[in-house]
């Protein structure tokens, strides 16, 4: 059984499963770069949003496009945000 709040989608040819409580724990003590135009806010941490997606997923950013990180956090429940 997956975990309570969990998201299932494929992107990047693979099956992940995510919630957002894996995002945070994921995230937690991970160094954000510098954005250049799309942000996500995680446990008050505002991260580039394919670097965090990336991280919280462990798919290489290449894998996959800005949009669809960016709607998978919109679907857990944080905020994303346009800079610029």
């Amino acid at each position: 059984m997956g975990e309570v709040g969990a998201f299932k989608f494929r992107v990047g040819g693979r099956q992940v499963q995510l919630s957002a409580a894996q995002v945070v724990k994921k995230l937690r003590g991970f160094e954000p770069g510098p954005i250049q135009s799309h942000a996500v806010e995680v446990a008050g941490i505002t991260y580039p949003v394919k670097e965090a997606f990336a991280a919280a997923t462990g798919l290489d950013v290449l894998d996959f496009n800005t949009n669809q990180a960016r709607s998978i956090f919109k679907k857990l429940g944080f905020k994303v945000s346009r800079i610029g």
